[in-house]
């Protein structure tokens, strides 16, 4: 449980610089070079604290090409989403993984969820398509900054609710921190075609925007690597909501702090998807 929390709390900051990030150099730059640099990170952490490590097989090469699609979705989303959208709006269709996530572990690993808990996920769906039925009809209000943010915060979330259990399936191979180093890698690989078939420019950032870079592949390195640890000592379906309550804390932070403040209609369904995450962690 405290290692969900971990990763909410490392993970409502990841979404904050991650919006900086992606609005100082663009969603495309930001994202390559925080993922270069959480590779760097992860390969670091991995040589020093990763315990002895099982055979790599063919099983294992396909789920490490599932989490590298899924991941290379999941990232290229999110960045999109930050840069052109709001915090308050985009968030909690984010988080609506933790749903995807918790289905999958009970289909891959039997892992059960209780009566009350499936209420939680029903809440989060019901906040997450208020949120997204508001957007589209153009009651975001007027600090909403461009298009393509609402399909890229869905996208997230099937990305993400995709790649945790992959992730749990590579983590004995790999290593709790290796395998998120390894994942970000194999997304990088299959960036680089479409990067150079699209012929994005991918140019060195400037230095006031690598601490925005860095810190963004730092804290989202930091909570993939709690969720993954926390989901070999819990199962998967009850650490995957505790993760995802950063969409409470992000949506706080950004009414608080960068004074974003939506619709009444927006702030329910908001409020509707951090109820059901936090029905879904008890």
């Amino acid at each position: 449980m405290l290692l969900g929390l971990c990763a909410s709390a490392s993970w409502a900051l990841a979404n904050v610089v991650v919006q900086r990030a992606g609005r100082s150099v663009g969603a495309v730059p930001a994202l390559f070079w925080a993922l270069l640099a959480g590779v760097a990170l992860s390969a670091a952490g991995s040589a020093v604290l990763d315990p002895q490590r099982g055979a790599f097989g063919r099983a294992d090469a396909g789920w490490l090409a599932v989490a590298g699609v899924s991941g290379l979705t999941a990232y290229a989303c999110l960045f999109y989403a930050f840069q052109h959208g709001r915090l308050t709006l985009a968030v909690p269709i984010m988080s609506s993984w933790a749903v995807l996530s918790a289905a999958l572990s009970i289909a891959l690993f039997h892992e059960r969820l209780t009566p009350g808990q499936l209420s939680g996920a029903g809440l989060v769906i019901a906040g997450a398509v208020v949120v997204a039925r508001q957007a589209q009809r153009g009651e975001a209000g007027p600090a909403q900054i461009g298009h393509g943010w609402l399909p890229a915060s869905v996208g997230t979330a099937v990305g993400f609710g995709v790649l945790m259990p992959a992730i749990r399936l590579l983590a004995p191979v790999l290593g709790s921190i290796g395998t998120i180093g390894a994942v970000y890698a194999a997304a990088l690989i299959l960036a680089l075609p479409v990067i150079l078939a699209l012929r994005i420019r991918l140019p060195f950032p400037p230095r006031r925007a690598w601490s925005w870079i860095l810190l963004s592949g730092l804290l989202e390195t930091l909570g993939s690597v709690c969720i993954t640890i926390g989901s070999r000592r819990a199962p998967l379906a009850i650490v995957s909501p505790l993760a995802s309550l950063a969409s409470a804390f992000t949506v706080a932070f950004a009414w608080a702090v960068l004074r974003d403040r939506p619709p009444r209609s927006v702030l329910i369904g908001a409020a509707l998807v951090s109820a059901g995450v936090v029905v879904l962690a008890l």
